[in-house]
């Protein structure tokens, strides 16, 4: 009977303690969360081209630790700075390595959007939006089927491991957007795409700056969503 009491006794803290530590996040509302520019992800939506909506990746993520007292902020998907987070009015952000009495920036939540000035971030599930979003699937091509996954890692053909869809443009020049494919080898090459309808069309990518300067040339393959 005692040890029954203990089980249920215990059950009860454990539950209770889970139930505030869950009010507290709730509360919070930026525990482990990942936020993206706004304006981004409607040009995203729209284009299905990470080059179109470059435009608007400057400030381009947020992201949170479970706590919500750090922070991970993101620029144009090429370099990030960490900041410790304090709330208050407003959600504050200093910076991580240097000890200043103001923040380097404030925020706050406003109808399910996360705001720092005049930009606004929507919440997402995962830092791999993208693929998520657009690539993750199976597709037929003229040589069978392809499987692309969340992980980066490509099924159904023999020769491709992976691949990796690019987001950051800063020091690239290019007419058209880019994914790697990798080899068993880790060995990538470069492709140009456009999404048409259900179908990826690949081009070749002719580089006349190796990693900073190129352009589309002809296609070379599609995959089609089955």
């Amino acid at each position: 009977m005692k040890r029954i009491f203990l089980i249920l006794t215990l059950s009860s803290i454990i539950f209770s303690c889970h139930k505030e530590q869950k009010k507290e996040e709730k509360a919070l509302g930026l525990g482990n969360s990942i936020w993206v520019n706004a304006k981004y992800l409607e040009t995203l939506e729209r284009t299905k081209s990470p080059l179109q909506a470059k435009v608007f990746a400057d400030t381009v993520m947020l992201s949170f630790n479970l706590k919500a007292d750090t922070a991970n902020v993101v620029w144009n998907f090429h370099e990030g700075s960490a900041f410790l987070v304090k709330q208050g009015n407003n959600i504050q952000f200093f910076n991580a390595y240097e000890e200043k009495k103001s923040p380097e920036m404030e925020g706050n939540l406003q109808n399910g959007l996360f705001k720092i000035n005049q930009t606004s971030f929507k919440k997402v599930d995962t830092t791999g939006f993208i693929e998520k979003k657009f690539w993750i699937g199976k597709y037929s091509t003229s040589r069978g089927n392809i499987d692309l996954k969340f992980d980066g890692k490509v099924t159904g053909v023999d020769s491709l491991e992976s691949y990796y869809v690019w987001c950051d443009y800063v020091t690239t020049q290019t007419d058209i957007d880019l994914v790697d494919f990798f080899d068993k080898n880790n060995k990538s090459t470069t492709y140009g795409y456009k999404f048409a309808g259900k179908e990826i069309i690949f081009y070749e990518f002719i580089w006349s700056e190796e990693g900073l300067i190129g352009k589309a040339g002809k296609e070379l393959f599609r995959l089609k969503r089955i």
